[in-house]
């Protein structure tokens, strides 16, 4: 009787991580980029864009926000760090990759000094992204 319980506590704890809302928040104009995101995560994951750094507060503030992705090509310069704290400040649940439209260690330095988990510089590895964006899932708790 105790492998019954059991595997009716698993279906109960799969219905209830399906409840949770699964969302991408993406900072890029790049169409490629975006969907290489979306087919990588798959239908689960719903993809919000948001291509003004202005509306973050409100993006960001939605539930559900598990992975943010900021293309640095999409947001200007003097905008890139205060984008990247209010990430962490209002979706602190949130992992963020951050995207460089060119390598340059003092961009990478920057951004790293923001606690971003992942950064990559274009061009991208559509492979790699996908598995950082499932990695990222995973750690959520939120698997594919």
């Amino acid at each position: 009787m105790t492998g019954t319980g059991n595997l009716r506590r698993r279906r109960d704890r799969s219905k209830a991580s399906n409840k949770v809302p699964r969302v991408v928040l993406i900072f890029s104009a790049d169409e490629w980029l975006i969907e290489i995101v979306k087919h990588g995560l798959g239908p689960v994951w719903m993809v919000e864009l948001c291509l003004d750094p202005i509306h973050a507060h409100a993006q960001l503030t939605k539930p559900g926000i598990r992975i943010v992705v900021v293309d640095d090509g999409a947001i200007e310069e003097t905008t890139r760090g205060w984008l990247l704290d209010q990430a962490k400040r209002l979706a602190p649940q949130a992992l963020v990759a951050y995207i460089a439209s060119n390598h340059n260690p003092d961009v990478e330095r920057q951004a790293r000094s923001h606690r971003i988990q992942y950064y990559i510089a274009k061009p991208i590895d559509p492979e790699r992204i996908v598995t950082v964006l499932r990695a990222f899932a995973d750690a959520a708790g939120l698997p594919i």
